[in-house]
Protein backbone atom coordinates (compact mmCIF):
# COMPACT_ATOMS: atom_id res chain seq x y z
CA UNK A 1 0.00 0.00 0.00
CA UNK A 2 1.63 3.27 -0.97
CA UNK A 3 1.01 6.52 1.10
CA UNK A 4 1.55 10.13 0.20
CA UNK A 5 2.14 12.64 3.10
CA UNK A 6 2.51 16.31 3.60
CA UNK A 7 2.58 18.96 6.20
CA UNK A 8 0.97 22.45 6.25
CA UNK A 9 1.14 25.10 9.53
CA UNK A 10 -1.55 27.04 10.92
CA UNK A 11 -0.93 29.67 7.67
CA UNK A 12 -1.56 26.48 5.60
CA UNK A 13 2.16 26.91 3.75
CA UNK A 14 3.85 23.64 3.13
CA UNK A 15 6.20 22.56 5.87
CA UNK A 16 6.88 19.10 4.64
CA UNK A 17 6.52 16.59 1.83
CA UNK A 18 7.59 12.88 1.72
CA UNK A 19 10.09 10.69 -0.57
CA UNK A 20 6.80 9.10 -1.69
CA UNK A 21 4.92 12.58 -2.32
CA UNK A 22 7.54 14.10 -4.46
CA UNK A 23 7.94 10.37 -6.28
CA UNK A 24 4.58 10.42 -7.14
CA UNK A 25 4.39 14.05 -8.24
CA UNK A 26 7.10 12.93 -10.62
CA UNK A 27 5.15 10.02 -11.54
CA UNK A 28 2.85 12.13 -12.76
CA UNK A 29 4.63 14.12 -14.94
CA UNK A 30 5.53 17.05 -12.30
CA UNK A 31 9.07 16.35 -11.64
CA UNK A 32 9.76 19.80 -10.57
CA UNK A 33 7.38 19.56 -7.10
CA UNK A 34 10.55 18.94 -5.24
CA UNK A 35 10.59 18.97 -1.47
CA UNK A 36 12.86 22.05 -1.46
CA UNK A 37 10.38 23.71 -4.19
CA UNK A 38 7.17 23.42 -2.13
CA UNK A 39 8.61 23.65 1.04
CA UNK A 40 7.65 27.44 2.60
CA UNK A 41 4.83 27.51 -0.39
CA UNK A 42 0.76 27.74 0.12
CA UNK A 43 -0.87 25.21 -0.51
CA UNK A 44 -3.61 27.23 -2.31
CA UNK A 45 -0.99 27.40 -5.11
CA UNK A 46 -1.59 23.61 -5.56
CA UNK A 47 -5.60 24.04 -5.35
CA UNK A 48 -6.72 26.89 -7.36
CA UNK A 49 -10.18 25.66 -9.30
CA UNK A 50 -12.50 27.52 -6.30
CA UNK A 51 -15.11 24.24 -5.19
CA UNK A 52 -11.81 22.26 -4.84
CA UNK A 53 -10.72 25.08 -2.82
CA UNK A 54 -13.86 25.62 -0.70
CA UNK A 55 -14.93 21.63 0.08
CA UNK A 56 -10.70 21.81 0.85
CA UNK A 57 -10.84 24.58 3.33
CA UNK A 58 -14.64 23.77 5.23
CA UNK A 59 -12.31 20.07 5.74
CA UNK A 60 -9.19 22.43 7.35
CA UNK A 61 -12.09 24.46 9.24
CA UNK A 62 -13.58 21.27 10.59
CA UNK A 63 -10.41 19.97 11.85
CA UNK A 64 -8.89 22.38 13.26
CA UNK A 65 -11.99 23.46 14.83
CA UNK A 66 -12.94 19.98 16.44
CA UNK A 67 -9.07 17.88 16.44
CA UNK A 68 -11.46 15.54 14.69
CA UNK A 69 -9.30 13.68 11.78
CA UNK A 70 -11.59 13.31 8.57
CA UNK A 71 -10.86 10.66 6.50
CA UNK A 72 -11.93 11.62 2.69
CA UNK A 73 -12.50 9.12 -0.71
CA UNK A 74 -11.12 10.56 -3.83
CA UNK A 75 -9.91 9.45 -7.20
CA UNK A 76 -6.04 10.52 -8.36
CA UNK A 77 -6.29 9.11 -11.88
CA UNK A 78 -3.51 9.28 -14.96
CA UNK A 79 -3.58 8.58 -18.65
CA UNK A 80 -3.69 4.73 -17.96
CA UNK A 81 -5.08 4.13 -14.61
CA UNK A 82 -7.99 4.93 -12.35
CA UNK A 83 -6.38 5.77 -8.79
CA UNK A 84 -9.12 5.22 -5.82
CA UNK A 85 -7.47 6.76 -2.76
CA UNK A 86 -8.01 8.14 0.85
CA UNK A 87 -6.74 11.37 1.80
CA UNK A 88 -7.07 11.73 6.17
CA UNK A 89 -6.33 15.08 7.64
CA UNK A 90 -5.46 14.99 10.58
CA UNK A 91 -4.28 18.04 13.63
CA UNK A 92 -1.12 18.19 14.91
CA UNK A 93 0.10 20.91 17.24
CA UNK A 94 -0.47 24.94 17.11
CA UNK A 95 -3.13 24.67 13.84
CA UNK A 96 -0.46 22.81 12.09
CA UNK A 97 -2.40 19.79 9.92
CA UNK A 98 -1.33 16.69 8.45
CA UNK A 99 -2.67 15.29 4.91
CA UNK A 100 -1.62 11.51 4.82
CA UNK A 101 -3.06 9.96 1.22
CA UNK A 102 -3.19 6.05 0.59
CA UNK A 103 -3.86 4.36 -2.78
CA UNK A 104 -6.81 1.38 -1.66
CA UNK A 105 -6.35 0.39 -5.50
CA UNK A 106 -5.35 1.18 -9.18
CA UNK A 107 -6.93 -0.12 -12.54
CA UNK A 108 -4.95 -0.18 -15.67
CA UNK A 109 -6.94 1.53 -18.34
CA UNK A 110 -6.39 2.22 -21.90
CA UNK A 111 -4.76 5.65 -22.35
CA UNK A 112 -6.70 8.70 -22.22
CA UNK A 113 -5.02 11.28 -23.45
CA UNK A 114 -7.24 13.83 -21.88
CA UNK A 115 -4.91 13.30 -18.49
CA UNK A 116 -1.99 13.16 -20.47
CA UNK A 117 -0.43 16.76 -18.79
CA UNK A 118 1.94 17.06 -22.08
CA UNK A 119 -0.94 16.46 -24.56
CA UNK A 120 -0.95 19.43 -26.85
CA UNK A 121 -4.35 21.46 -26.03
CA UNK A 122 -6.50 24.09 -27.35
CA UNK A 123 -8.08 26.85 -25.33
CA UNK A 124 -11.06 25.41 -24.25
CA UNK A 125 -11.70 24.24 -21.13
CA UNK A 126 -13.48 20.65 -19.90
CA UNK A 127 -14.97 20.21 -16.61
CA UNK A 128 -13.07 17.26 -14.16
CA UNK A 129 -14.59 16.82 -11.04
CA UNK A 130 -12.02 16.43 -8.55
CA UNK A 131 -12.64 13.86 -6.73
CA UNK A 132 -14.66 11.46 -8.68
CA UNK A 133 -12.73 12.56 -11.91
CA UNK A 134 -16.26 12.13 -13.53
CA UNK A 135 -16.34 14.80 -16.99
CA UNK A 136 -19.09 16.99 -17.11
CA UNK A 137 -20.24 16.68 -21.21
CA UNK A 138 -24.13 17.07 -21.04
CA UNK A 139 -23.69 14.97 -17.51
CA UNK A 140 -21.53 13.97 -15.48
CA UNK A 141 -19.47 10.57 -16.86
CA UNK A 142 -16.72 8.96 -16.80
CA UNK A 143 -13.69 10.15 -19.16
CA UNK A 144 -14.25 7.82 -21.74
CA UNK A 145 -17.68 8.29 -22.33
CA UNK A 146 -17.15 11.86 -21.93
CA UNK A 147 -14.27 11.75 -24.94
CA UNK A 148 -16.69 9.54 -27.23
CA UNK A 149 -19.49 12.02 -26.32
CA UNK A 150 -17.67 14.90 -27.78
CA UNK A 151 -15.74 13.70 -30.66
CA UNK A 152 -12.57 14.25 -28.55
CA UNK A 153 -10.57 10.44 -29.66
CA UNK A 154 -7.89 11.14 -32.11
CA UNK A 155 -7.99 15.16 -31.91
CA UNK A 156 -4.22 16.19 -32.23
CA UNK A 157 -4.89 18.86 -29.59
CA UNK A 158 -7.63 18.56 -26.61
CA UNK A 159 -9.05 21.28 -23.97
CA UNK A 160 -7.34 22.29 -21.17
CA UNK A 161 -8.56 20.47 -17.89
CA UNK A 162 -10.41 22.98 -14.79
CA UNK A 163 -11.49 21.23 -11.81
CA UNK A 164 -14.99 21.24 -10.36
CA UNK A 165 -16.91 19.09 -8.34
CA UNK A 166 -19.86 16.92 -9.64
CA UNK A 167 -23.27 17.09 -7.88
CA UNK A 168 -22.89 13.86 -6.79
CA UNK A 169 -20.01 14.62 -4.55
CA UNK A 170 -20.99 18.00 -3.95
CA UNK A 171 -24.49 16.11 -2.15
CA UNK A 172 -22.23 13.80 -0.03
CA UNK A 173 -20.42 16.09 1.14
CA UNK A 174 -21.73 15.51 4.68
CA UNK A 175 -22.01 11.66 4.20
CA UNK A 176 -18.80 10.84 2.90
CA UNK A 177 -16.73 13.04 5.44
CA UNK A 178 -16.44 10.54 8.42
CA UNK A 179 -14.82 10.90 11.66
CA UNK A 180 -11.29 8.65 11.59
Amino acid sequence: MREFIYRVDAEDRITFVDASWVAFAGENGLPALTAEFVKGTSLWNYISEGATQDYYRNIIKHVRATGRTVVVPFRCDGPECRRFMEMSVAGLDAGALEFRSVLIREEARSKVDLFDPDFPRTEEWLTVCAWCKKVDAAGWVEVEEAMRQLGLSNQARLPRITHGMCPACGGKFETKIRPA
